[in-house]
């Protein structure tokens, strides 16, 4: 995912001492690509897994490293305070961790303030996921009263003025009639109760992850700022914090520590600061990049990307900055190694053995299906292999899915057993289009084996759909007839039942020949009950078949 910051150049020039060409020519080589340039504003774009290059400190931040301006991770002096923030037992099926820090020694134009908010906002869409994972709230501190606490109520318990609006409200009012809240009410979705910060005079400070009170609104006559973080990771919801109390240090304020205790009494001093510690192989790294380095070259490409890193034998011991959330394992290392390196500075190899590239046999079978099908009017459409439960169950599939055993969310928490679900739901969310509609796939699927149960193979399938309201059986064996003859195969159809498809108004697809017996798949009208499972009101028919089995 690329996420897109506007930068203003001569900010830039000033803070990395660059040269306008130079500075250029660094840009890309720091992971932030210049896409346009508009007078002053420079237009990059930045991965998404690095948070902490969404603001124009983390952007100079790293271009002193890469130009040796700067090396080794930056300095983070934190500062004890006795602000406090105590959680109550209410927001733990809510939303149920929080974290914060003071920065103070603040000036602030209409430009820091447009900064601070597009950081803030960018920060939330890629690494908060949408404020679902986390969410931020920066606040002018002098109105606020510690200590605070953040707690869950009723959704009219409680009203006050938000941000940007001039009348009291109250929650249930605030996700119905604000924008803020139409664009992020679902992330409190199936809540009875929604999370609250207040002061200790009982003012509102924040409705998270929705909106912060009008009260603490920053102006170009804000000293000092409060910031809160809330989600549902601590880890996730520290870096952010971090990326945040990094950018205020390099902005030249002060960073004070905030102590939160929850409900059990337990006490975190915020921001975490410590670095996490790894070791790379140099070996593994040479190896990986086709390098020669020693590992006191290693650690200087290191430091050159803003890490402390000190020779250990053969080995590198890396420290690396709680605002650095995508070092995950010697590989992410290796590519900072490279990226200290300069991939300008590679030398390219010539290949040592001749080869001829061309499709496979597989791909060509695909692409003649392709040909076939698309001919044939249909639209192709490239579906997740992750799924879930819900939608074969919605689809009526008798073919049991692979689970996943640690899902990252239950919308993705097993792989795809057939491609039909997919076509069905492309059919489901069209239904304002004009008809027919016709889709098709080739793609793969994860088949359990019957015997063993545990092991699976990976098939490649094709699955066509069409709706409108004449459609029926016949078209979908016609379409059958045309993709099996640009395949070469021989396919007969006997009368069968399958819930997916109306009875009497089915068949099984076999393979003819002299391998006749072999069942690829069924074919048929979509069953009413299924149709209505994903909201489509037109009739339906499709065919899916097994086109290649994997190896087990």
């Amino acid at each position: 995912m690329l996420v897109s910051i506007n930068v203003s150049k001569k900010w830039l020039l000033k803070h990395t001492r660059c040269s306008e060409q130079k500075l250029f020519e660094v840009l890309p080589q720091v992971k932030a690509s210049v896409d346009a340039v508009e007078g002053d504003v420079i237009s990059l774009e930045i991965t998404g897994d690095r948070p902490d290059l969404l603001s124009r400190t983390g952007i100079a931040r790293a271009i002193n490293g890469f130009t040796r301006a700067r090396l080794g991770a930056p300095k983070l002096a934190v500062r004890p305070t006795r602000a406090v923030i105590r959680v109550e037992k209410s927001v733990f099926g809510v939303r149920p961790i929080i974290v914060g820090a003071l920065a103070t020694g603040l000036r602030f134009s209409s430009e820091d303030i447009a900064e601070l908010m597009q950081l803030q906002e960018k920060l939330t869409l890629t690494h908060g996921r949408r404020r679902k994972r986390v969410a931020i709230g920066i606040h002018d501190a002098a109105p606020i009263a510690f200590p605070l606490v953040y707690k869950a109520v009723l959704p009219k318990e409680i009203e006050f003025v938000p941000l940007g609006e001039e009348r009291k409200m109250d929650l249930e009012q605030i996700l119905r009639d604000t924008p803020k809240g139409w664009e992020y009410a679902f992330t409190l979705k199936g809540c009875d109760r929604y999370p609250i910060i207040l002061d200790a005079r009982g003012n509102v400070v924040s409705f998270p992850p929705i909106i912060n009170g009008k009260l603490t609104a920053v102006t170009e006559e804000t000293k000092s700022l409060f910031l809160d973080v809330t989600g549902t990771d601590f880890e996730a919801c520290n870096v952010a914090l971090n990326v945040l109390c990094q950018h205020f240090n390099d902005e030249g304020a002060k960073i004070h520590s905030v102590t939160v205790i929850d409900a059990l009494g337990k006490k975190i001093v915020c921001p975490e600061t410590r670095p996490e510690k790894m070791v790379l192989n140099a070996e593994y790294c040479n190896k990986t990049l086709g390098l020669a380095l020693k590992p006191t070259q290693i650690v200087e490409c290191l430091r050159k990307q803003r890490f402390n890193a000190r020779r250990k034998g053969v080995h590198v011991e890396v420290e690396i900055p709680r605002y650095r959330a995508d070092v995950l394992h010697q590989i992410d290392l290796v590519e900072e190694v490279a990226l200290g390196y300069g991939y300008n500075a590679f030398q390219p190899a010539k290949p040592s053995v001749f080869t001829k590239g061309g499709f496979s046999m597989e791909s060509e079978l695909v692409e003649k299906i392709r040909d076939a099908l698309s001919g044939a009017g249909f639209l192709e459409v490239s579906c997740y292999v992750l799924t879930n439960e819900e939608k074969a169950r919605r689809a009526k599939s008798e073919r049991e899915i692979t689970r996943i055993k640690n899902p990252v969310s239950e919308e993705y928490s097993a792989l795809r057993s057939t491609l039909l679900p997919g076509l069905l739901e492309t059919l489901g969310k069209n239904t304002r289009h004009s008809y027919p509609q016709k889709f098709f796939e080739v793609g793969e699927i994860v088949a359990k084996d019957a015997k063993t149960e545990t092991r699976t193979r990976t098939d490649l399938h094709a699955s066509a759909i069409t709706a409108h309201s004449e459609t029926g059986l016949s078209e979908a064996a016609s379409v059958l007839a045309i993709l099996a003859r640009a395949i070469g195969r021989d396919v007969v159809l006997e009368k069968a039942s399958h819930p997916q498809f109306i009875e009497g108004r089915c068949a099984a697809v076999f393979l003819g020949g002299e391998a006749r017996g072999e069942r690829l798949g069924f074919v048929g009208e979509i069953a009413p009950e299924v149709l209505e499972n994903f909201g489509i009101q037109m009739p339906a028919a499709g065919f899916e078949i097994t086109i290649k089995k994997g190896e087990k």
